[in-house]
């Protein structure tokens, strides 16, 4: 675990999961995510572990203490421990059942982070040095609908979000109550800060106009997922009806460059018509429910 500053949103988050954990198996089972992704020492069998935060550092080694797994701490160094692998069962599943979000928690404890709350953009990712140890965590995650993607980075890989909605799902996953609550706020004040902003660089006399539309588009979108016709529209156009929901004061410029984002190339008179045909989409699909 790299050093982190006190007033860190990670650091924040972490201190907080490593304080909710108190009963032995909630402790065991937080130790093991804590350790899955630690580097295995092939003659000792013994888990390395750096912990470059002294809290963190005192703190799991009460958690060890407490769970009664032996451990050893490497002289003249006081971040570094060695723990009896041993005395640690794996389960490659990760079928943890009743005590998954404190295997989560540690795993988030030990190699996690998220962006700062003053960044512009929201990430959460999970690091590990394995990709066995990274595919088993992906592929769990993503059994719940998290959506995490997968990439390399030098020697290390990461496993990601960036949907701020699933970086608030995964926050209350793992016992996070406080720092979910918090995020709330943080995209709350970002999106009020967002809006104020556009609304300070258009003509007031739109405001309405743009609101109604706005809203329309959203009630229209809403209507499309809760009636299953998205077999009625195109990959890409159903990609944009996803992001406008999510950004729902995204204008057509900064729609058109998201897209882009994705190899989308759409004019603002292409979104357009593809706003157009949603709302086709919708009266016809409530017409022929009133027959």
């Amino acid at each position: 675990m790299k050093n982190m500053p006190k007033n860190s949103f990670s650091w924040e988050i972490k201190k907080e999961i490593i304080n909710n954990i108190s009963k032995k198996q909630e402790i065991l089972t937080f130790v093991k995510g804590f350790l899955f992704c630690a580097p295995l020492d092939s003659e000792s069998a013994y888990f390395y572990v750096q912990i470059k935060n002294p809290y963190i550092y005192e703190k799991f080694v009460r958690k060890l203490e407490l769970a009664g797994i032996n451990y050893k701490i490497k002289p003249k160094a006081k971040t570094i421990l060695f723990v009896d692998s041993a005395e640690i069962d794996f389960d490659w599943n990760l079928n943890y059942n009743d005590y998954l979000t404190y295997f989560f928690a540690g795993l988030f404890c030990a190699r996690g982070s998220i962006s700062a709350k003053e960044s512009t953009s929201y990430h959460l990712e999970l690091k590990t040095n394995y990709l066995p140890h990274s595919e088993a965590v992906l592929n769990k995650l993503n059994n719940y609908d998290f959506n995490f993607s997968l990439s390399q980075r030098n020697d290390s890989y990461l496993i990601y979000i960036k949907n701020k909605d699933k970086i608030i799902e995964f926050l209350s996953a793992i016992g996070a109550k406080e720092s979910w609550y918090k995020f709330q706020n943080i995209i709350i004040q970002r999106d009020f800060e967002n809006m104020t902003n556009r609304i300070n660089n258009i003509d007031i006399g739109n405001i309405e106009k743009i609101a109604i539309s706005t809203m329309k588009y959203i009630e229209n979108i809403q209507y499309v997922f809760d009636n299953d016709l998205a077999d009625k529209f195109s990959d890409q156009q159903m990609l944009l009806f996803e992001i406008k929901d999510r950004n729902r004061w995204m204008s057509f410029p900064e729609l058109c460059e998201e897209l882009a984002k994705h190899d989308i190339l759409i004019t603002k008179s292409g979104l357009n018509h593809w706003f157009r045909k949603l709302n086709k989409v919708v009266l016809d699909h409530q017409n022929k429910k009133q027959i």
